[in-house]
């Protein structure tokens, strides 16, 4: 049995305050300050929180904030931006308005982390991505937290290390539970014009990993999507789960004071009129020719995501909930038997199955100065939501999408620059 271990780093003392507005006071958010480095734990500052509610900036405000300074209070955005000293900025607003924040944030030469999914629009990722190659300064860190996990860091390394042999194929899913399930309905997300639809709300992390475990770029997709159980239908029909009556959802970070507190309060039924489907099947075929399948369900058991690697000289398969890989290799010499290996994943504390404080770690060093590669910038987050929009586009058509016509449009005539993921750290 191997262990992958876990390790922060924390060899390195910072005394000048970091002053730090966030943008949308919500889970996620929360999420990033309670990830803060014991190192930096008493340099970051926040100073300044942007929130339509009052009640959430009142709520974050008590979480996060030094005793005795209190931030400023801004029910917009920009707002803040314009008024506000800052030396970095979180935006976790809800998806659509992550383009006009991001690009305020940027033309003041800002680190900025960028919550998933960076826009929901081709129109808004071409204004985004013009906005960063002109913007002064700073980093951009998208929240594409899977990479940073270390069971799917661990899966990249085997990849990478060849013992597979060649990938040909890939298998993925990404399983909802009761309570996951019901967050797809509740809020903003359940309105597809302001989450942008659910491959992009809820699935572009699982677009981005697949690229990030490959390297290389999605060509051609194709998707089907439907809404078979989750459909107006008599309450007889209807789930007891999933009433009204049963509660509202769970999400896989927090605890239970901060997402009492923190949380979209209107809680809509999956049996009401929606855009969402409650299941949906995606191919893909990438540049270096692995093709993929991914799968996601509404109203299942339990929520994971599940791997399947396939390559000409082993097999990998993994559950991310239960922390466990399996490697299997034939013989060599063409014989009958196989061997395996069972690597046991350990993930640390946080949420996200431990890539929320490695995804901190590596935001608030950069945010305090340091010199912090993201695992994902820009480039990729609009990737990976370009490739969620392209099958939300083939289930609607029932056609193939073609990759670089999409990117085209965000990039202009020539290919989007080659940015290949930076290695692990």
């Amino acid at each position: 049995m191997e262990e992958l271990l876990f390790v922060t780093s924390t060899d390195h003392s910072h005394q000048v305050p970091i002053r730090v507005g966030i943008i949308g006071a919500g889970l996620r958010g929360a999420a990033y300050f309670r990830n803060i480095p014991t190192d930096l734990a008493d340099a970051v500052r926040l100073v300044a929180i942007a929130d339509p509610s009052a009640d959430k900036r009142a709520a974050f405000a008590e979480m996060f904030a030094a005793e005795g300074a209190l931030p400023t209070g801004y029910e917009d955005g920009v707002e803040l931006l314009e008024n506000e000293q800052l030396d970095a900025v979180v935006v976790t607003s809800p998806n659509y308005q992550h383009v006009p924040y991001a690009n305020a944030a940027m033309s003041r030469s800002l680190p900025v982390m960028l919550e998933k999914p960076v826009a929901t629009t081709v129109d808004d990722m071409a204004t985004l991505w013009d906005a960063y190659e002109n913007r002064p300064g700073g980093q951009v860190v998208v929240g594409f937290v899977l990479r940073y996990t270390p069971f799917y860091s661990r899966i990249r390394e085997i990849i990478e290390s060849g013992r597979l042999g060649e990938i040909l194929s890939i298998q993925t899913d990404e399983n909802l539970g009761t309570g996951l399930t019901m967050v797809q309905y509740r809020g903003w997300r359940q309105d597809t014009s302001l989450s942008g639809g659910w491959m992009l709300e809820k699935c572009c992390h699982d677009m981005d990993i697949l690229s990030y475990l490959l390297g290389s770029r999605p060509t051609r997709v194709f998707s089907m999507a439907s809404a078979l159980h989750f459909r107006p239908r008599p309450e007889s029909e209807q789930l007891e789960r999933f009433q009204p009556a049963a509660g509202s959802g769970e999400i896989d970070f927090g605890d239970t004071a901060t997402n009492e507190a923190l949380r979209d309060t209107m809680q809509h039924s999956p049996y009401g009129p929606s855009n969402l489907p409650d299941r949906q099947v995606a191919t893909i075929e990438f540049e270096n020719g692995t093709q993929a399948t991914f799968t996601a369900v509404m109203a299942q058991p339990r929520t994971t995501r599940r791997i399947r690697v396939f390559g000409t000289e082993g097999l990998l398969e993994g559950d991310i909930s239960a922390k466990s890989i399996t490697l299997s290799f034939p013989d060599p010499a063409g014989g009958k038997g196989t061997s395996e290996e069972q690597i046991a994943v350990v993930s640390g504390s946080s949420g996200h199955n431990g890539g929320d404080e490695v995804l901190g770690d590596t935001f608030w060093h950069l945010a305090a100065g340091e010199d912090r590669a993201p695992r994902a910038g820009v480039a990729e987050g609009i990737d990976a939501a370009l490739t969620a929009l392209a099958l939300q586009r083939s289930a609607e058509s029932g056609a193939p999408i073609n990759m670089e016509d999409l990117r085209a449009e965000v990039f202009g005539a020539a290919r989007a620059p080659e940015r290949p993921s930076p290695r692990l750290s």
